[in-house]
């Protein structure tokens, strides 16, 4: 879950958007996301996040109602954990987003998370702070 830690910019908190979903998918809270023809959707592993899901919901297949999203911004820092080791990977380090779209990996190839600071070794599940840069 990507959670919102801090703005480098002075702001104290995120503020949201309501924007249509996709047709049967599954959101959850935290969960990064983009705008794909013209709806919501779940991140890729190389792909910067464009939203954060402010609730979980699971569309319908007509009738989607909108979800609150928060805007991602180049000054926004979030927790997250690692969802691999990544003992080895440094701060300030690119990596990818793992494929429940939550957290990241060890993968530095296409990242897109600079990490900001470990919070501990970089085991699976270890804290993270994050921006998307």
């Amino acid at each position: 879950m990507f959670i919102f830690n801090r703005s480098l910019s002075g702001e104290n908190f995120q503020t949201t958007r309501v924007l249509p979903t996709t047709a049967e998918e599954t959101y959850t809270e935290g969960e990064g996301l983009v705008m794909t023809s013209g709806a919501l959707t779940k991140v890729s592993a190389t792909a910067k996040p464009e939203y954060i899901a402010a609730a979980s919901y699971v569309a319908p297949a007509s009738g989607n109602k909108p979800l609150a999203v928060y805007p991602v911004l180049p000054h926004h820092e979030y927790w997250t954990t690692f969802a691999a080791d990544a003992s080895a990977v440094t701060e300030g380090a690119k990596v990818t987003i793992h494929t429940d779209g939550a957290q990241v990996t060890a993968t530095t190839t296409s990242g897109v998370a600079t990490i900001t600071r470990k919070l501990g070794s970089g085991a699976s599940g270890t804290p993270v702070l994050v921006r998307f840069v």
